[in-house]
């Protein structure tokens, strides 16, 4: 069966502007549609299976996304809260030139932000995609759609603070970043969500503040 939207003529893979009860039908086709591969593997399942568990049809199906793969990886506003990206770039100070003095505060706070917005689907989230390595085809899938979106988001940063995307600098920051949400989700999931999500992040945030504010050179060089 292809699952595509070709056959589907005239249906837009996606509404220009959501309502509160169409934004829930999507995160919910994403959350099945992981779950579902999770459970069967991506190729294990059919979007008529999709539309049982989410009580849609296949039309419908349609009209948020234009093939399973897509639904599967969702939408990235759809786990943002609202506005996240137009306050980090509003927080740059005024009247000031080249790399603004709270940049990694800023980044800090909307990645804590984010952190905080929906617990449970980030775990499932990242447990989707630690699955999806072991799947060809989800594999390829994020091989090609995973460095365009660091791309965007790294050239965002640099609009905002008037750098070159490909400042080295930029690139090791947003890897600190990245690599420390990864381990406090890891450390929210072994300890139970006994901690919030973000508080497992600033914690390890500021232990890697604290190691790097050391010197580079020893005193007694």
């Amino acid at each position: 069966m292809d699952d595509s939207a070709k056959d589907e003529a005239g249906v837009p893979s996606q509404a220009p502007t959501l309502s509160g009860r169409m934004q829930k039908t999507r995160t919910a086709i994403t959350r099945h549609s992981r779950e579902l591969t999770a459970e069967f593997g991506f190729n294990g399942f059919t979007i008529e299976q999709v539309c049982e568990r989410v009580g849609i049809s296949r039309r419908t199906f349609f009209n948020y996304f234009p093939s399973k793969i897509d639904a599967v990886f969702g939408h990235d506003s759809d786990a943002m809260p609202e506005g996240i990206i137009e306050r980090f770039m509003a927080a740059r100070p005024k009247d000031i030139t080249g790399i603004s003095p709270t940049l990694l505060a800023d980044l800090t706070a909307m990645t804590a932000e984010r952190l905080s917005f929906d617990e449970a689907e980030i775990i499932s989230t990242h447990g989707f995609f630690t699955a999806a390595h072991r799947d060809p085809d989800l594999l390829q899938h994020m091989v090609q759609t995973g460095p365009k979106k660091e791309a965007e988001f790294r050239e965002l940063i640099a609009s905002r603070e008037g750098m070159d995307p490909q400042d080295p600098l930029l690139s090791s920051l947003l890897h600190i970043i990245k690599h420390t949400s990864l381990q406090a989700i890891e450390a929210y999931v072994e300890d139970s969500g006994k901690r919030p999500l973000a508080e497992e992040f600033m914690d390890l945030m500021s232990r890697i503040q604290h190691i790097m504010g050391q010197p580079l050179k020893r005193s007694d060089d």
